[in-house]
């Protein structure tokens, strides 16, 4: 079936879909059905791990509800004002995070595209775990963008930010070790900042190079497992460095939500993607950009200073890179025999 200029196919048993109904979708091979929601499917084979299917779709039915009223920016306030686990003065900082997204993915998407080079085609993007998608926005360079999240209510303000960017792009939900394509159809598949979160990594990874084309380019950002500095997900400093129940009371007494998630250091992502079959794997340091730097407190815009001074000194700079606060990979799909798939 094609959605939106991208082919989907049943997450089960990859069979074809059909659209009996304009709130469904059903697979002609196993019979499944799957709900749409605000032109959304939801095509998950099991649910985000902070909430469960009714639940979530409650959450979602308040927010299809408000979608047509407010702006952009009105509807993060909605959403946070309806999920009482997150403090007020959180929600505050992860508004800005998310009014601050698209120049900072413009900066990161940039960054990877000239550490992949030639091999690099602006054809058609997926980004896996987009959240509310501020890089399928500023990917404008792209012939086809679409966005894959587990999170379907994460997928509603998506699809507002996008509404408010005069962009109509297919939002997916679904869950990245089961994703709803047949065939390889992309030439750049994207991880900001997703890829710790998932269930299965290597069985994601094997996905991602399932769908790309050959020639297909693979950019990944992720939280470094070694890291001492702040943790950008959750703000604790050395926090991977603790044992995970420490963290996690750390961040409930500061009034968040202890992230599900495997962090990774720069020799395990490497593997992973070796691993999945992916070439010419290439690890690096990437500036941060200006929006997110202007984010940051003065504690944290000192040590930034350092560390970057000290990525200056010869010797340092792959030390400083092995315990810097990201992870950023460029690596690309092979193909032996030089033929397309296009």
């Amino acid at each position: 079936m094609n959605f939106k200029g991208i082919d989907i196919c049943c997450p089960h048993c990859r069979g074809d879909l059909q659209r009996p109904g304009e709130d469904r979708l059903e697979c002609v091979s196993c019979a499944r059905q799957f709900p749409i929601i605000l032109e959304i499917p939801d095509l998950r084979v099991f649910p985000d791990p902070y909430i469960g299917f009714e639940e979530e779709r409650a959450k979602v039915e308040k927010l299809a509800a408000e979608f047509p009223k407010r702006d952009f920016e009105g509807f993060i306030d909605f959403y946070y004002g309806m999920t009482s686990v997150v403090p007020a003065q959180h929600a505050q900082t992860y508004k800005r995070g998310l009014l601050a997204g698209v120049p900072r993915a413009r900066a990161w998407l940039g960054a990877w595209e000239a550490e992949a080079g030639s091999s690099a085609q602006r054809g058609a993007l997926l980004e896996i775990g987009c959240g509310t998608a501020p890089l399928l926005q500023a990917a404008g360079g792209y012939a086809r963008r679409a966005g894959v999240d587990i999170a379907l209510r994460w997928l509603v303000v998506a699809k507002k930010r996008l509404e408010q960017a005069g962009l109509d792009l297919p939002l997916i939900c679904a869950c990245a070790e089961a994703l709803p394509f047949l065939e390889p159809q992309f030439d750049c598949v994207v991880f900001d900042s997703a890829l710790e979160h998932v269930k299965d990594q290597a069985k994601t990874l094997d996905e991602a190079h399932r769908v790309l084309r050959a020639d297909g380019v693979l950019f990944v950002a992720t939280p470094n497992r070694m890291s001492v500095g702040p943790d950008p997900q959750t703000g604790v400093w050395c926090g991977s460095w603790m044992p995970k129940k420490l963290t996690a009371a750390i961040v409930r007494r500061q009034g968040g939500i202890p992230p599900v998630r495997r962090l990774l250091s720069e020799s395990e992502l490497a593997g992973l993607l070796r691993a999945a079959g992916f070439e010419r794997v290439n690890l690096f340091r990437l500036q941060i950009a200006e929006a997110q730097r202007s984010r940051l407190s003065s504690l944290q815009q000192n040590v930034l200073r350092l560390y970057e001074a000290g990525a200056r000194v010869p010797g340092f700079k792959q030390l400083l890179q092995s315990i810097g606060p990201l992870l950023h990979a460029v690596a690309r799909k092979g193909n032996p025999l030089g033929a397309t798939d296009k």
